[in-house]
């Protein structure tokens, strides 16, 4: 569940095949970071039946690589996919669960920062969090200011809060963080 949490606060999705079934959780990623992709399908492989596939994506009239996998319809699945996508009316668009404090750790704040932080010039970081409301922004900052200390705020960009952590925080949070990435992964936290 650990690893998932963060997944799903940033480029994880699940799906049911059909209202009855369990969901499961999809990951897909450019061949730039190929290897987070298969350093996450390792961790969570005994969870699939197949291996990452390759794929293309037409972006302005230009084929883009990807790696994709997903993992088999399971109950486990099914219990975060209420957490993340059934709440007032909302589903099929994916919220910041109420209960984000107790099911987010330093291993899915890993896996978050993997997927949407982007490394800012003097140390700090940009957690893209514009697909969440406002609402949802305060509920996560909350979490990163209590459970793990850190100095951050909300940054309005385009009209979309985006999370911002400082510098400093960075630095505390590193050597917590990167046990649980591989190496092609560090630049996310620090130049």
């Amino acid at each position: 569940e650990k690893i998932i949490v963060g997944l799903m606060l940033s480029d994880g999705w699940m799906q049911k095949q059909n209202s009855g079934g369990h969901a499961r959780l999809f990951l897909k990623q450019s061949l730039a970071n190929s290897e987070y992709l298969i350093f996450v399908f390792m961790l969570l492989s005994h969870y699939c039946k197949s291996h990452p596939k390759l794929g293309y994506a037409k972006l302005r009239g230009k084929n883009f690589p990807f790696l994709m996998f997903s993992t088999r319809s399971l109950v486990c699945f099914t219990e975060i996919y209420l957490l993340f996508y059934k709440r007032h009316g909302r589903e099929g668009k994916k919220v910041v669960p109420l209960n984000i404090f107790e099911i987010l750790t330093i291993e899915g704040l890993a896996h978050w920062i993997c997927g949407d932080g982007s490394f800012v010039k003097g140390g700090g970081l940009y957690l893209n969090t514009q697909s969440f409301t406002m609402e949802e922004n305060v509920r996560l900052i909350n979490v990163l200011i209590i459970k793990f200390n850190c100095k951050c705020s909300i940054h309005v960009q385009r009209g979309l809060p985006t999370i911002y952590i400082s510098s400093r925080s960075m630095k505390k949070l590193e050597p917590l963080l990167k046990p649980f990435i591989p190496a092609s992964m560090y630049y996310k936290l620090t130049k």
